[in-house]
C-alpha cells in the first residue's frame, strides 16, 4: 500500500501529490489521454464550427448579437455539450490515475473496457452533470461554482465505486460536504494554473506562425480575412490538442489525490485499504457475530463498582 500518499494532505500537498503522480506516470497517462482526448478534439474542430452555426440558428443568434448573451449561449452549449463529450473522453484517465495512485495494476485495456461496458449510463451521468452546471449558469452564473464543487467527483464515484448516475451524483455532493470550502478553492486554483499554462502554450503558437506569414511572400500576398481565420483556426486547433494532451493528466492526477483526501478524512479510506490488504474483512462482514456492547457509563468517585456480567460459557 502507498501508505506515505493515504494520509490527509494540506492543499499544497494536494497539488504536490498530483504532479508526482503526473510526473511518475507521464508517458503511461500521456498514452490514455492520445487515445481518448486527441480523437475528440480532431472531431468537434471539423464538426464544433458547424454545430455551433446550427445553435445560433435555432436561437435566432446572429454575430452581431449582444456579447453577453452570445457568451453565455456559447458556454451553455459547451456545459451541456461538450462537457459530457470530454468527461467521457477522460473516464478512462480517471481509471488510470486511480490504479497509479493505488500502485495496482495497469494497463490500457483496463482503463477502456470498464468504460466501454458501461457506456450508456456513463454518458447519461455526464449528460445530467452538464445539464446541472447548465442551470448553475443560468443563476446569473452564481450557481455555476456551487454545482462545480458538488458535482467534480461524479466521475470517481462512477466509476471507482461503481453506482449508477444518479447515485454517482449524489454521492458526489455527500463526499464534498463539508468541505465545499476546500474543494472550491483546489479548483479555483487548479483553474488559473491551467489558464496561465494554456495561454503559455497559445500565444508562442501564434507568433510563430503570424511570423511565418509576414515572412512567406506567398502568404502575404494572399493575406486578408480568409487567410488570418485560417491561421486563427490552426492555432485555435494546434493549442486546444497540444494543452488537452499535456494538462488534462495533470487535471485528473490533482482532482483524484483530492478524491482521496477527502475519502480520508471523512471515511478513514487508507485504514479500510489497508485491513483490505492484510486480509481482514470489514465489520460488516461480521454480521450477527458482531462482540456485544457495553453501555457507556462515567465513572463517579465513591459510586458503586457495576457487577460483573454473568459467565454463560459455564463450567468447563
Amino acid at each position: 500500500m502507498n501508505g506515505m500518499r493515504l494520509r490527509p494532505l494540506g492543499m499544497g500537498d494536494i497539488f504536490d501529490e498530483g504532479f508526482d503522480l503526473y510526473k511518475r506516470n507521464f508517458v503511461f497517462l500521456l498514452l490514455v489521454t492520445a487515445v481518448t482526448v486527441v480523437p475528440l478534439d480532431i472531431l468537434l474542430a471539423f464538426v464544433g464550427p458547424a454545430l455551433m452555426q446550427q445553435v445560433y440558428d435555432l436561437f435566432s443568434v446572429a454575430s452581431s448579437a449582444d456579447a453577453v448573451g452570445l457568451w453565455f449561449l456559447n458556454v451553455g452549449v459547451k456545459l451541456t455539450l461538450y462537457l459530457p463529450l470530454y468527461a467521457l473522453a477522460l473516464a478512462p484517465l480517471v481509471l488510470a490515475a486511480s490504479a497509479c495512485y493505488l500502485q495496482q495494476p495497469r494497463s490500457l485495456r483496463d482503463s477502456l473496457l470498464p468504460v466501454l461496458k458501461r457506456l450508456p449510463s456513463l454518458l447519461l451521468s455526464f449528460l445530467l452533470t452538464g445539464i446541472l452546471l447548465g442551470l448553475g449558469l443560468c443563476l446569473c452564473g452564481l450557481g455555476w461554482p456551487i454545482a462545480a464543487s458538488l458535482l467534480v467527483f461524479t466521475p470517481q464515484t462512477f466509476l471507482l465505486e461503481r453506482l449508477g448516475p444518479g447515485k454517482a451524483l449524489g454521492r458526489s455532493s455527500s463526499l464534498i460536504n463539508g468541505y465545499g470550502g476546500r474543494v472550491f478553492s483546489c479548483l479555483m486554483m487548479l483553474g488559473i494554473i491551467l489558464w496561465v499554462i494554456g495561454l503559455g502554450i497559445k500565444l508562442p503558437l501564434a507568433y510563430v506562425f503570424e511570423l511565418a506569414l509576414s515572412v512567406s511572400p506567398h502568404l502575404h500576398s494572399q493575406s486578408g480575412v480568409a487567410t488570418l481565420t485560417a491561421v486563427n483556426q490552426t492555432v485555435a486547433l494546434l493549442s486546444g490538442g497540444i494543452t488537452h494532451l499535456l494538462l488534462f493528466p495533470f487535471l485528473v492526477s490533482v482532482l483524484t489525490a483530492l478524491y482521496y483526501d477527502i475519502r480520508i478524512r471523512k471515511e478513514g479510506f487508507d485504514i479500510e485499504l489497508m485491513s483490505r490488504e492484510l486480509g481482514y474483512a470489514p465489520l460488516s462482514a461480521l454480521g450477527p457475530f458482531l462482540p456485544p456492547v457495553l453501555a457507556f457509563t462515567p465513572f463517579r468517585p465513591g459510586a458503586a463498582v457495576p457487577p460483573k456480567a454473568p459467565n454463560r460459557e459455564g463450567p468447563r
